[in-house]
């Protein structure tokens, strides 16, 4: 509902998720406050990787889950 009033505020994330066993790219809209630990949430609902076991690299760095996406 508030993407389609303010379409400015949300932008397409691409993002690889992988385990041993498998890897993924999926894209994922996010707003430039969410934070790393929402994404961990999402990406558990959606496909199950348990928040404990991801690592979010943005650029080279390896973020914390306090990290927004801007």
């Amino acid at each position: 509902q508030l993407s389609s009033q303010h379409p400015s505020l949300f932008s397409s994330m691409k993002v690889g998720v992988e385990d041993a066993m498998s890897s993924v790219n999926i894209t994922i809209r996010v707003q430039p406050h969410t934070t790393i630990e929402t994404l961990k949430q999402q990406i558990f609902q959606d496909y199950g990787f348990h928040p404990l076991v991801q690592r979010w690299i943005i650029g080279q760095c390896l973020c914390v889950d306090e990290r927004t996406v801007s």
